[in-house]
């Protein structure tokens, strides 16, 4: 189970996520939906660590993956696995690659 609690996100003045709070199960299909710019990508690169949140607290499993020093959340990352949108994170490369 993915829990966030309460995070915040800014982007120098731009508040992009303002105290969310969500859980997603596991063995369920969770669905992040919102308009372009709610900032859903920017939720789930947080929820991965790509982007550090400001407040809040993210836990995998009961573990409190914000709190987390890199080498640890390493362990975590690879118990996931992440899709974007139209191959956006392999538009530069071949299927062979």
């Amino acid at each position: 189970m993915i829990e966030i609690k309460n995070i915040t996100k800014k982007f120098g003045s731009t508040l992009v996520l303002n105290n969310i709070s969500a859980n997603f199960l596991s063995g369920k299909v969770n669905l992040i939906i919102g308009q372009s710019g709610s900032g859903k990508t920017v939720a789930i690169k947080s929820m991965l660590g790509l982007h550090e949140i400001d407040s809040g607290s993210i836990f995998y499993d009961k573990r409190d993956f914000s709190r987390m020093k890199n080498k640890d959340r390493q362990i975590i990352r690879k118990e996931i696995g992440m899709v974007f949108q139209g191959g956006a994170l392999f538009d530069s490369k071949s299927i062979e690659d």
